[in-house]
């Protein structure tokens, strides 16, 4: 099994590997979730403390990634615009 981004190029596959990303980080942030709110009572404060910590890192992975296909999204939109009628040799999401 073959990464999904092995047969993409520039944007294209910059928008995969975002988009990956994302899904990596959003289910990872609901196990934590899960995890956070099984070991809510507990007397583990240490435990709790990483899981926050471990939420914090996932939460940013999640709005770095949705920034990072923002900025490719403009960027494909202006690549789009820029490029000569006809030309056919921009990257297509």
């Amino acid at each position: 099994m073959g990464t999904p981004w092995k047969n993409k190029t520039g944007l294209a596959k910059a928008a995969v590997i975002l988009a990956t990303t994302l899904s990596i980080g959003a289910v990872s942030c609901g196990a934590n979730g899960i995890l956070v709110i099984h070991f809510m009572c507990s007397s583990d404060t240490g435990l709790q403390n990483r899981l926050v910590a471990a939420g914090a890192v996932e939460l940013s992975v999640i709005a770095g990634s949705l920034i990072g296909l923002l900025v490719v999204f403009v960027m494909w939109i202006f690549s789009r615009s820029t490029e000569e009628p006809g030309a056919g040799n921009g990257d297509q999401i």
